[in-house]
């Protein structure tokens, strides 16, 4: 994991309450500080005020999908990378992933190796 990303944060958007404690648990391992938005409104809002070098967000949550904020994100914040996380691994999710292209894709449940292989990319 290249050092630089340490003095950044992450953005975690889930509506799942748990999941999200359990991925910025799990992202604190790794000494990188994060943030969690409830949904995607939230998160809209939140990086109105902060920059984040990675967004890591639920496919599937009320008002605004993880796909129509990484779309958002896309247009607004072009250098902000992006990780889809979804428990649907259905011919829709994956073809939404191919189509939209996030710059990740996290299948759940996951471990935190997979967190580990994620920021390793970056």
């Amino acid at each position: 994991m290249r050092t630089r990303t340490k003095s950044k944060k992450i953005l975690i958007v889930d509506d799942n309450q748990s999941m999200a404690n359990c991925l910025a648990e799990m992202v604190d391992i790794f000494g990188i500080p994060s943030e969690i938005a409830s949904d995607g409104d939230e998160a809209m809002e939140m990086l109105k005020s902060e920059s984040y070098f990675l967004i890591i967000a639920d496919t599937n949550m009320p008002k605004i999908s993880g796909f129509t904020l990484l779309k958002h994100i896309r247009k607004n914040y072009p250098n902000t990378k992006v990780a889809i996380m979804s428990t649907m691994n259905s011919d829709t999710t994956q073809g939404m992933v191919v189509r939209d292209m996030p710059d990740f894709y996290l299948p759940k449940p996951f471990k935190t190796a997979d967190i580990e292989d994620l920021l390793a990319e970056l």
